[in-house]
């Protein structure tokens, strides 16, 4: 990828499991709600301005990504949806790919629990993913170490900045810890900003490697958030 080109990571759209606070990490997980749906159609088409959609022209966008559960499957398509309805061009023209690797990070024994005790756990292990704690993750089956969540995610990622040409944007639904986990340390931003500035429903954070390494990309865009 050269100077121009931009990742976008998309959090998918409110499921029934948000409503209920539920740490549903496992894929396939809950659906959207008609929320959800709503926010994702709604993105859809924030995008579409954001990377230039024209009427005949998908603008930026050379690929839309997403991963394998079902909330981000479906906000996927809907936002799909919105962007080729924006561009008038029939919903074959951009078609959205199903990758693995960039799921959300296991809850562990948490999976499926809305109690304090279960978002405390999260939260803290969220700390030390951010800040690049080596041991930090949940307990139980499937918890994960930083190492681990880069090793799946960042394979996707280099397969992008090795295709994506000059002007292009890459648009990648994913999961809101793993988001900013990734983002955090592919541009080394400051881990509080990080931990501080949650990733809502349907929001965005926009990087743009510019031929550097991983760990020296910019941060264009967090969310709503002003960057620091």
């Amino acid at each position: 990828m050269t100077a121009e080109g931009r990742i976008i990571l998309v959090r998918h759209g409110q499921t029934y499991s948000n409503v209920e606070r539920l740490l549903d990490t496992r894929p396939p997980g809950a659906e959207l709600t008609d929320l959800g749906r709503e926010q994702a159609r709604a993105v859809g088409q924030e995008l579409a301005e954001y990377c230039g959609v024209t009427r005949g022209s998908l603008g930026r966008i050379a690929e839309v990504l997403c991963g394998i559960s079902l909330r981000t499957r479906q906000t996927a398509a809907l936002a799909a949806s919105a962007l080729t309805d924006a561009a008038g061009l029939p919903a074959d023209r951009l078609k959205v790919r199903t990758v693995t690797g960039i799921h959300e990070i296991a809850a562990g024994e948490m999976e499926m629990r809305n109690d304090a005790a279960a978002h405390l756990a999260y939260a803290e292990a969220m700390s030390g993913w951010l800040h690049g704690a080596p041991a930090a993750r949940m307990r139980g089956e499937r918890g994960e170490t930083l190492g681990e969540i880069l090793a799946r995610y960042r394979p996707v990622l280099d397969e992008l900045t090795s295709v994506l040409a000059d002007g292009k944007d890459c648009i990648i639904f994913s999961h809101g810890a793993v988001i900013r986990t990734v983002a955090t340390h592919a541009t080394g931003v400051d881990p509080d900003f990080a931990l501080a500035n949650y990733v809502p429903n349907c929001r965005f954070v926009v990087l743009a490697p510019r031929g550097r390494a991983f760990g020296e990309w910019e941060l264009v865009r967090w969310a709503d958030a002003a960057l620091p």
